[in-house]
């Protein structure tokens, strides 16, 4: 079968890395650490799992950070991840051995929920992570799994289990989700990015007492903005878009989008917030006595992390959802309005309700009742064999005016 391979050697890595310095998508050329191979098809690994033939898989940010090795080297998530593996968790794809628990017949088309919990790992006595429906923390991440000894939080992080940018991928059966019959099927990558976002809105209880501010308005930053107006419809929600295909689809919405600079955020969110503006000596303004009630962060930079500190009320929330490189950050803002700063990773069972559903069933539900809108949100599909230029317009938005780049595993 054919797959893309992430192996950083040795040999590979610090000419990728110079390249991407230069410029992000040389990096996918000269001596990449991702290239396309021809790799054997995996065994399964026990009686629970299904082949899968995968028909397309979206491009997270977080692969394209591990393609152009823009990630720090001391990221600690790297510490739960083995080496070399195919990437890939944003998948649709189709069962091709039906058996076992799964009870779905061949041809059957899925999202793949890519998590790997206690339960995927064969494990009986769960870890109480696991047991409380959230595998993302799961305690046993360390460990191998019936597939062997690579270690990895999801598929498209595990030595020996490829992820969804291969043509033929094993998965346990509780990992798979039947996709809603009115959903056209290029929307399903989309589904997992909006089951992080559905989770990221989960964790505030209760209405906002003031607006609510999306930082970004890529695939996560859309997603909280769809999240924030199916739970708060009656919240203002603004979107900082920096591009005009943006803005569009932020306004399709029912959102409001804003230009990302801190310069029209600041003033805008303590306007709406009943606010006023703090000059310092040196810096940006801030806003004082009011502003924005949440700010759900889909950048995660230092620049945005400081952004958000500038443009929150007294006591309001940051909930940060992305993850960028380590830099220099003015935090004295935390301190000073009590801001209460979470964390958001990744999505399991819905804490909520009397009968608890796995989020990424949710997400499917939203995305069916919401097509249209969505539909704008996947903008690139290529085929596998040009996954260059697929990587090359996700990594670069400002060129290639890109939100969702997907990977077709078989040609058309």
């Amino acid at each position: 079968m054919q797959a893309l391979l992430f192996d950083p050697s040795a040999s590979r890595l610090p000419v990728a890395g110079l390249a991407s310095r230069i410029r992000p998508d040389l990096a996918l050329r000269w001596r990449s650490p991702l290239s396309l191979r021809e790799l054997p098809e995996p065994a399964s690994p026990g009686a629970d799992w299904v082949r899968l033939r995968v028909l397309r898989t979206g491009i997270c940010g977080s692969d394209v950070k591990e393609a152009l090795l823009q990630a720090s080297s001391d990221n600690p998530l790297s510490g739960l991840i083995s080496f070399p593996h195919v990437p890939g968790h944003e998948i649709l794809a189709e069962v091709a051995t039906g058996h076992g628990s799964a009870g779905l017949a061949d041809g059957t088309r899925i999202a793949v929920d890519p998590w790997l919990g206690c339960v995927a790992r064969g494990l009986l006595n769960l870890c109480p992570a696991c047991s409380a429906g959230f595998p993302p923390h799961c305690a046993n991440v360390l460990n191998g799994g019936p597939w062997g000894t690579g270690r990895g939080m999801h598929l498209g992080t595990v030595r020996d289990l490829p992820g969804g940018f291969a043509q033929i991928i094993q998965a346990h059966s509780s990992q798979l989700h039947p996709i809603p019959d009115g959903l056209p099927l290029e929307l399903v990558v989309l589904a997992d990015p909006l089951a992080v976002a559905l989770h990221a809105v989960s964790q505030l209880p209760g209405q906002p007492e003031g607006p609510v501010l999306v930082l970004g308005a890529g695939t996560i930053g859309l997603s909280l903005a769809l999240a924030c107006r199916e739970r708060w419809p009656k919240s203002e929600i603004m979107v900082t878009a920096a591009w005009e295909n943006q803005v569009e689809l932020v306004r399709a919405m029912g959102a409001e989008p804003l230009a990302p600079d801190a310069a029209g955020v600041v003033p805008e969110m303590a306007r709406r917030g009943g606010g006023r503006l703090a000059r310092p000596w040196r810096g940006g303004s801030w806003a004082v006595g009011g502003g924005g009630s949440v700010v759900f962060d889909s950048i995660g930079s230092a620049a945005t992390t400081e952004l958000a500190l500038r443009a929150l009320a007294p006591r309001g929330q940051l909930v940060t959802v992305g993850v960028g490189r380590p830099a220099r950050t003015e935090t004295t803002l935390t301190y000073y309005k009590e801001v209460r700063v979470l964390g958001s990773n990744g999505y399991g069972m819905s804490a909520e309700g009397s009968k608890p559903r796995h989020l990424l069933d949710c997400a499917l539900e939203l995305l069916e009742k919401n097509s249209d809108l969505a539909s704008g949100w996947v903008t690139h599909s290529l085929p596998l064999s040009r996954w260059q230029e697929a990587f090359a317009a996700a990594a670069r938005p400002d060129h290639s005016r890109s939100i969702k780049v997907s990977l077709r595993l078989w040609e058309d």
